[in-house]
């Protein structure tokens, strides 16, 4: 509580602890979500991923955790997520998502996105959208704007797929996703990556303007 309290006045980042409890306490929360959560075994079955949405929140401390599931144009539970905003007004807060097969953790700060696949620091998103690769340093894709409605995520040379930009008005079924290419395991996680994260964080900022 002293630590939250001390963040809110200073307006300061969360220490190495706090993050990792609120992992914990995140992993936590969806676990019961996370067990319902269908398997996609096919590569364009991604596509059945809707932008409807549900979310319930708790307090921790002077903060609040936001979770809940992603659904399918079907009402099936795609993805357990939750979210967790440090200071107000910044990029500052934690973002976690979990499907049958992968787990992403998003360390959401002004300069940059970390990214873990699976507990591993394996990737950083910069300010413009492109990641790089920790182990590599090379880039391994960008995400761009495609149109007024969509987002393009590059792999490579070529769009391998866009997300729609969950800020517009759409229905409750508007499919959250649309692959352009066929694409390999790791190409498919940096989709995978890309998509979360801005699905999820255009839905909360979106529900917060209504």
């Amino acid at each position: 509580m002293i630590e939250d309290i001390l963040r809110a006045i200073f307006r300061l980042s969360p220490s190495e602890k706090r993050i990792n409890a609120d992992i914990a306490t995140m992993r936590q929360l969806t676990r019961p979500l996370a067990d319902q959560v269908i398997p996609w075994e096919k590569e364009h079955e991604i596509e059945l991923l809707s932008l409807n949405a549900t979310v319930k929140t708790q307090k921790d401390g002077m903060d609040k955790i936001q979770w809940g599931a992603l659904q399918s144009i079907y009402f099936e539970p795609m993805a357990a997520w939750a979210f967790k905003d440090y200071v107000k007004g910044e990029q500052d807060a934690l973002l976690y998502c979990r499907t049958k097969e992968a787990e992403f953790i998003y360390r959401i700060r002004p300069k940059k996105t970390d990214v873990y696949f699976n507990g591993k620091f394996t990737a950083w998103i910069d300010p413009q959208g492109v990641m790089y690769g920790v182990r590599s340093r090379q880039m391994l894709g960008r995400i761009r704007q495609y149109s007024s409605d969509w987002l393009s995520v590059v792999i490579g040379d070529r769009d391998a797929g866009h997300v729609f930009d969950a800020r517009r008005p759409h229905p409750p079924q508007q499919r959250a996703f649309m692959l352009l290419v066929k694409m390999d395991q790791e190409a498919d996680l940096i989709f995978q990556a890309f998509g979360f994260a801005e699905v999820i964080t255009r839905w909360l900022a979106n529900k917060k303007r209504k």
